[in-house]
């Protein structure tokens, strides 16, 4: 099987079954991490203006530590109720995520080469819904034979990585398995300093990640851990959906 070529979507599906989970984020750390999200894949996010029936879309250009900035926002006679400082809310899907937050204002307008964009307030609340709908792929064992490894970075350890077999993969994350128990033990929404997924010949993405459940085997002193990529580089992010989608056209 050749090197799977990048494509030209994205996904962030996740690593669980199906079902939604829901809260509010209040952290900004947690709020840019997923307005990053939307910046990467280029979705379209919904302002909704108060006392105006209208929708409108906009894209997010960057991020900043205290805020976003629109741009493209279409249709483009929005762009005078954004200079006239009019709260709107702002709402936005991209691949089983859903954010909505209201009272957004545009601080202020700028533009780059004749190109407009708009400083907005990062939202002090963010309403986060992930749907968990990533289907999971064990790998052939063609591929597992060559050594499929992820290698998880921790934080505040060494610049030793954990090392573990991947039992199986999804475009959200993978399940691992991992000799002997680790000191400290892994934890359950762990926030690692990265991972890096590795697959000879076909696949070598990093992302950052969570661990979102282990358990540990004592008898046979083996670790196995979920684990949730939750920030990647587009270019990764597309060699890995691309690898996904090949191995699931094994897998049928």
């Amino acid at each position: 099987m050749a090197e799977p070529a990048p494509s030209s979507a994205t996904t962030i599906p996740r690593t669980r079954p199906s079902g939604i989970s829901s809260r509010y984020l209040t952290d900004p750390d947690e709020i840019i991490r997923v307005l990053k999200i939307f910046r990467d894949q280029r979705a379209d996010l919904q302002l909704r203006f108060e006392q105006d029936i209208g929708v409108y879309t906009a894209k997010v250009l960057d991020l900043q530590k205290k805020v976003m900035l629109l741009e493209d926002l279409q249709p483009r006679d929005g762009a005078s109720q954004l200079r006239g400082h009019k709260p709107f809310a702002l709402s936005g899907r991209a691949d089983g995520i859903y954010i909505h937050c209201v009272g957004n204002v545009v601080q202020k307008a700028d533009s780059e080469r004749g190109v407009p964009f708009f400083h907005v307030a990062l939202p002090e609340s963010l309403l986060y819904q992930q749907r968990r709908r990533a289907a999971r792929f064990r790998l052939p064992l063609r591929v597992a034979a060559n050594g499929a490894q992820v290698l998880l970075f921790r934080q505040g350890g060494d610049d030793t990585p954990l090392t573990g077999e991947i039992i199986d993969i999804s475009a959200g994350g993978c399940r691992a398995k991992f000799d002997g128990v680790q000191t400290p033990p892994l934890q359950t929404d762990e926030i690692l300093e990265g991972c890096a997924i590795t697959v000879p010949n076909l696949l070598d993405v990093h992302s950052k990640g969570t661990v979102r459940y282990f358990s540990i085997d004592q008898q046979q002193q083996v670790t196995t851990c979920g684990i949730e990529f939750t920030e990647m580089h587009v270019t990764d992010r597309r060699r890995l959906e691309q690898f996904i989608q090949a191995i699931a056209r094994l897998a049928h």
